[in-house]
């Protein structure tokens, strides 16, 4: 999928994303024991390409998984 396709970008923010897509908020608590906190609670502010650089969280896979949740 082309970029100017997607509905989620790297460069959003957690909030961005939960607040347009709210199916997206599944996904990030599946990544909550990964990164070691609540990501809807502590990383709304961080962009998605932050959050995975600084919790070892595949970007890709991140990416794929909410925008098929975002598509849902």
């Amino acid at each position: 999928m082309e970029t100017k396709d997607r509905l989620i970008l790297a460069d959003m923010t957690v909030l961005d994303v939960v607040n347009r897509f709210r199916g997206t908020e599944a996904v990030f608590r599946n990544y909550d024991q990964q990164a070691g906190f609540c990501i809807c609670c502590n990383a709304l502010f961080e962009t998605l390409t932050e959050l995975c650089g600084r919790h070892g969280i595949d970007l890709h896979r991140l990416l794929e998984e909410l925008e098929k949740a975002a598509r849902e």
